[in-house]
């Protein structure tokens, strides 16, 4: 597969990773945005936030790229009307080959954290310790849903949940650590003056 700048538009921006693991499961499996987006969870974690009408809209960017494409079939169940279907192209495979080796640039974290820092003032430090604390409580109650893996992976998909808890609890526990450091620093500076 070409490699070109066009071609690789659809690995840009925030939702980059988002749109690389739906094209594995589409790829894996066809299926509509709200049965995607529970797999993405299922997959991916309770610490991801994925919302069903964001995955529709990633799916919509994926379609208009050629990457997958849909077909209007009757809902399920006896309910009324028709919802959207994805299914792989011929592009599909080759796409999420070159989204696997590809190195997606790092997206800065605590964007909104850092933003507060960048242009708060020294009075809004009791404000600035407050969010703070708010995040680290986030980040906490994120660690509680990434429970400990047991013993050896049984399966690949397995192996890959395992590694994914593993590397979310590992963040987490840096995101606390810097959110204790920072709110330590802004005190003693705040008391120091």
């Amino acid at each position: 597969m070409r490699s070109t700048a066009e071609e690789m538009k659809w690995m840009q921006g925030g939702s980059a990773s988002l749109r690389g693991a739906l094209l594995g499961l589409v790829l894996e499996r066809s299926g509509h945005s709200y049965e995607l987006a529970n797999r993405l969870v299922a997959r991916l974690g309770e610490t991801w936030r994925i919302n069903p009408s964001d995955v529709y809209r990633l799916l919509k960017q994926l379609e208009d790229g050629g990457l997958v494409s849909s077909t209007e079939e009757p809902r399920r169940g006896g309910k009324r009307g028709t919802h959207s279907v994805y299914f792989a192209t011929e592009s599909t495979g080759e796409a999420l080959a070159l989204w696997m080796e590809t190195l997606v640039p790092m997206a800065p974290v605590r964007v909104g954290l850092q933003a507060k820092l960048a242009v708060a003032r020294a009075e809004d430090a009791p404000r600035l310790i407050g969010a703070l604390r708010q995040y680290e409580r986030e980040c906490l109650d994120l660690l509680q849903l990434t429970p400990a893996a047991a013993g050896a992976p049984p399966s690949w998909k397995a192996l890959f949940m395992d590694c994914t808890r593993e590397a979310v609890d590992g963040q987490l526990r840096q995101e606390i650590a810097w959110a204790q450091h920072t709110r330590r620093r802004i005190r003693e500076y705040a008391g120091a003056g």
